[in-house]
């Protein structure tokens, strides 16, 4: 009891030093479990999704850890704080696009596919499908990664007590050394623990948050919600919309559109495919989306409580008045709650919110990273390079070379973005991934007419559309929260390209499938068969059909 009472009193004391300590704790322990898990020998699908022996329970955890990112811990958090029902709306599509996910979760197992390229293999045969899978897999994870890497780079100053742009890119390099580190050494096994441990962490910090903001409410939902419209800064209007999007020509469009980019996109990231990919049959995806399904309604559900309590303790002009603006919402409500729960007690609170980051961090960015170097290495070497010839001990070398050259580039390209906007390449990317991935499998997967003239046109025109649009958006310059503040060349008046480049993407996935179908139509009947087998009983199943009986006929009982 009496060492109890001093780590409380040190805790209270010296906060910095209590995070500091816990973050070197869980760096070493990352590391140790790298180390641990990559002695044992890799083949190269282990490598990329694992051993595909997890429970659903594993899995199910592993998936929300790997979806869960800062941008919903940190960037919604604030949006709930200062403008109140968008940061709401925004939490509620990152739950529904978990429904998308369940909806995929089947013909992705199926698939038994490694990478995006094998997806899109599926109905489009050859290198080109290929090369445009990479393609979009480097189009979404580049930016993604170095939006995460910038974003926790900027938290662990802030949370460390360090201020400056100096600060947060050595905190940048020395989280993303350690992502490299981990992924290199164990790759998706790795991975998984952390992702894991990130998940149950951040859940049971967020829930345990959530109930010291309710305590301080006496448990009443009403009073929080008052005092949060109170002080927001729509003061009589938190609970309508149009306070993220209340400019351009049709707010009321941008929101739709937002809502669609994080249904289609969020879902649609390589790294959250593959996770599902990793499942050892249906009934396990399933059930391990369900369970990812739970934990991430409610970190969704805490996220919108957290927000309001931060609007309600510290006010949005407080909050914004920050130099990481609304982000600073989630760590600066559960610092202000020594009234509630006692300084020592509220110390570890925020001590194991800052965990919860630094895993959250750790896991997304790993999982970007190996989603990022598989492209690389399978899609690119394997089918391009060694035209499939078999070396799985190359490929796994190389697929190591990929995870370090993906992590270097982006912690390079990530200081050299340090102090601006994140929310902009995150943005993109779940754009890129709404406009590409996403019209491509729900085509491959529900439409046996689609082939590889309507997958090239769909891929590499919602990349350029997508990618365009943003660039000349409000979102990539013409104001403060800009991407580049300082410049204006944004003649898009939407903030979110996926209004224009979702639709463009499927339209042009459906007339490429009809020009392509008049070029070879025998070849398309043969390769629809092929991919309706693959989609119904699983790729192993679907290669050892005896001749004479078509996929998915149930043999004849003999006696």
């Amino acid at each position: 009891m009496n060492h109890s009472s001093t780590f409380l009193a040190a805790a209270a004391d010296d906060p910095y030093a209590l995070v500091l300590s816990s973050f070197m704790l869980f760096m070493v322990l990352a590391l140790f479990g790298s180390v641990f898990a990559g002695l044992r020998g890799d083949s190269p699908s282990e490598f990329y999704i694992g051993d595909r022996q997890g429970s659903a329970l594993k899995n199910g955890l592993a998936l929300a850890g790997c979806y869960v990112s800062t941008s919903l811990l940190l960037s919604v958090t604030g949006v709930v704080a200062t403008v109140g029902f968008d940061g709401i709306t925004a939490a509620t599509s990152v739950l529904l696009s978990m429904a998308v996910l369940l909806l995929l979760a089947r013909p992705l197992q199926l698939s038994g596919s490694l990478t995006l390229g094998d997806l899109f293999s599926l109905r489009a045969p050859g290198t080109a499908p290929r090369v445009a899978a990479a393609v979009a897999t480097l189009a979404v994870t580049a930016p993604y990664l170095v939006a995460q890497l910038m974003a926790a780079g900027n938290v662990t100053a802030a949370l460390l007590g360090f201020s400056g742009i100096g600060v947060q890119q050595m905190c940048t390099v020395l989280i993303g050394g350690l992502v490299v580190t981990c992924g290199m050494l164990s790759g998706a096994k790795g991975l998984t623990v952390i992702q894991v441990i990130a998940a149950a962490v951040t859940l049971a910090s967020m829930i345990f948050a959530s109930l010291a903001v309710l305590r301080l409410f006496h448990g009443d939902v009403g009073a929080l919600l008052t005092a949060a419209d109170a002080h927001s800064t729509r003061p009589g209007r938190y609970l309508s919309t149009g306070g993220l999007f209340d400019v351009g020509p049709t707010p009321r469009l941008d929101i739709a559109a937002g809502q669609v980019m994080t249904v289609l996109g969020g879902v649609c990231m390589p790294h959250v495919l593959s996770r599902v990919s990793a499942a050892r049959d249906t009934a396990t995806a399933r059930r391990s989306v369900r369970y990812a399904t739970g934990v991430v309604a409610l970190v969704c559900v805490t996220v919108v409580i957290l927000g309001m309590g931060a609007a309600a303790r510290i006010g949005a002009d407080t909050i914004l008045s920050g130099q990481s603006h609304a982000d600073d919402s989630l760590m600066l409500v559960a610092s202000s709650l020594d009234d509630g729960l006692g300084s020592g007690t509220s110390r570890l609170l925020f001590t194991a919110l800052a965990c919860a980051i630094f895993l959250s961090v750790l896991a997304v960015v790993g999982a970007a990273t190996l989603a990022a170097a598989a492209a690389l290495a399978r899609d690119t070497y394997h089918h391009l390079v060694q035209r499939r010839q078999s070396n799985p001990a190359r490929e796994l070398m190389v697929a190591r070379i990929a995870v370090l050259l993906s992590g270097v580039v982006g912690i390079l390209l990530a200081v050299l973005a340090q102090g601006r906007s994140a929310a902009f390449l995150a943005q993109l990317a779940t754009a890129v991934a709404a406009s590409t991935v996403a019209p491509v499998l729900l085509y491959t997967f529900y439409w046996d007419r689609f082939n590889r003239t309507g997958l090239l046109w769909a891929v590499y025109g919602g990349t350029i559309l997508s990618g365009g649009l943003a660039v000349f958006s409000p979102s990539a310059s013409g104001s403060s929260q800009a991407f580049l503040p300082n410049a204006d060349f944004a003649w898009f008046d939407h903030s979110t390209p996926v209004l224009v480049s979702v639709p463009a993407a499927f339209l042009l996935g459906w007339a490429g499938s009809l020009v392509g179908h008049r070029r070879a139509r025998r070849h398309q009947a043969e390769d629809a068969s092929v991919t309706s087998a693959v989609l119904l009983v699983g790729r192993t199943a679907a290669t050892a059909v005896p001749a004479g009986r078509t996929a998915g006929q149930r043999p004849e009982r003999s006696g």
